[in-house]
């Protein structure tokens, strides 16, 4: 009995260690070759000088460049949301803004705000809006631009 359950043992072994034809998956990008694996990398940044109650943006890189970035601020009586997606020449920008109905402190969930706006629009690299003017938007690009980076050094 006990060789045979070294027999079977040592089959496991050899059948476990032995090479074989699996092929590795990964992500790849649609510009890459088959060979090149997609590095992704999620950032969390604090921007400074937007709001008393704090602003922060989870920035995803693909590759060591920025795709898309999500700013969530938070002020005494209102907050938002932006969300910026880095195309080649331009950027989109989907803005969301709520009021709170109570004292911030009393705020406790979704009921307790209302939406003020939802927008979406284009920016160039400069922050500049690209066609027809917005009338309500957050504009903060310029302190965005000076905490984050664009490029990662792989």
């Amino acid at each position: 009995m006990l060789n045979y359950l070294i027999i079977v043992c040592l089959s496991f072994v050899t059948v476990s260690c032995s090479p074989s034809n699996k092929q590795e998956t990964g992500s790849v990008n649609n510009n890459s070759d088959a060979y090149t694996i997609v590095k992704d990398t999620l950032i969390t940044y604090n921007i400074e000088g937007i709001s008393t109650e704090g602003t922060g943006a989870v920035v995803n890189y693909v590759n060591g460049k920025i795709t898309k970035s999500i700013i969530y601020i938070y002020a005494g009586t209102w907050q938002a949301s932006i969300i910026y997606e880095f195309e080649k020449n331009r950027i989109k920008v989907l803005e969301t803004k709520y009021s709170y109905k109570t004292e911030l402190e009393n705020v406790t969930s979704d009921e307790d705000m209302q939406l003020d706006y939802e927008t979406s629009y284009f920016i160039d690299f400069k922050g500049k809006v690209i066609g027809l003017p917005i009338q309500e938007r957050i504009d903060i690009f310029q302190e965005f631009k000076a905490t984050v980076p664009f490029d990662l050094i792989l």
